[in-house]
């Protein structure tokens, strides 16, 4: 049997168990009127649904290398609160021994630069070398769009994931957008 078809045999207990009303999308009028919003790594040792406990329907999730803020996540944001008509609680969380530092290694970020035709500069900004610094500016970076202003977003929020002890750390204090 292939990995993937033990994960085929995984949904299929998913489905058989699953209460479908989480799966519909709601009608705006049931909709709460905020949400969490987590921004984390694509590391599968930080997997949110096992360190906060969330359940299906429990809370966005946006994953990419590092969790990092950019314009694309910028983008996701704000396209799902105007989606779901609901101010979103955005929680930025990071871990410690996260594999985007080696981004900081020049000769390792030069060779998968090259190999994925991206910016140098633009991938060293990347590197989570102390995740505690990097959920500030990603914390910051979010709190100074606009477009995520303060009718898409309620909140903003950002903890650091500390691996040694399965325990999530707040380090940028709730903040509230602007306008």
């Amino acid at each position: 049997m292939t990995e993937f078809s033990q994960l085929l045999e995984r949904n299929r207990d998913f489905a058989a168990t699953v209460d479908l009303r989480y799966l519909a999308m709601p009608e705006p009028a049931t909709m709460p009127e905020r949400m969490p919003l987590i921004l984390t790594c694509v590391d599968p040792r930080v997997e949110p649904a096992g360190f906060l406990g969330l359940r299906t329907g429990d809370a966005g999730v946006l994953r990419n290398a590092g969790g990092r803020v950019d314009e694309r996540v910028m983008d996701d944001i704000a396209f799902l609160g105007m989606r779901l008509g609901v101010r979103l609680d955005v929680v930025v969380i990071h871990h410690t021994q996260c594999g985007t530092g080696l981004l900081a290694d020049p000769a390792f970020r030069r060779s998968f630069a090259d190999r994925a035709g991206l910016d140098d500069a633009v991938l060293a900004a990347k590197a989570v070398t102390d995740p505690a610094q990097t959920v500030r500016e990603d914390v910051a970076k979010l709190l100074a769009n606009p477009v995520l202003s303060s009718d898409l977003v309620a909140s903003v929020s950002g903890h650091v994931l500390r691996l040694e002890t399965g325990l999530v750390d707040p380090v940028a204090v709730l903040s509230t957008p602007t306008a």
